[in-house]
């Protein structure tokens, strides 16, 4: 009998934990290519965002997706990251909040090439939980028009 109060009184406890305190987002930078020279396909470790980028590529037609650099964070809310990306530049990202629709709202800012680091982009995403989002457009490498574009993925999970 006092171990089914217990039980229920863990159970209550969790109900009640409110939101997770940390964020765990994962940043892949990826060389994507449209030149037939490239090998067709994703590299093997995109794996876990091949459908999001098979969705991008219907719209953007994409032959051949690279993984670059990958690297993941667990971060409190607020609390931002920074990665330092190909072609000398560099990716700030920041959980800000979980909406009450269970989206993370998370802002990215991206800096230019070194030494000047002019703002590229700076605004805030919505993504799903486990979700996967796609950002690009720049060169992989601002000086070789044959580098590709540079993909920029955040996936986030969160943690209880």
């Amino acid at each position: 009998m006092k171990f089914a109060h217990l039980a229920a009184a863990m159970l209550l406890g969790q109900a009640d934990a409110g939101p997770p305190q940390r964020v765990q987002i994962t940043v892949r930078a990826i060389a994507a290519t449209d030149d037939p020279a490239a090998p067709p396909g994703f590299d093997e470790k995109l794996a876990p965002i091949a459908s999001h980028l098979r969705s991008f590529g219907k719209q953007f037609r994409y032959r051949s997706y690279k993984l670059l650099l990958e690297e993941t964070f667990d971060l409190d809310w607020k609390s931002p990251a920074q990665l330092e990306l190909p072609g000398s530049r560099s990716l700030q990202v920041m959980p800000r909040q979980l909406a009450q629709d269970g989206n993370i709202k998370v802002h990215l800012e991206l800096l230019g090439e070194h030494p000047e680091h002019t703002r590229k982009l700076h605004t805030d995403y919505s993504i799903q939980r486990g979700g996967t989002i796609l950002v690009g457009g720049l060169r992989v490498d601002p000086k070789d028009d044959k580098a590709g574009t540079l993909l920029i993925a955040v996936t986030q999970a969160v943690e209880k």
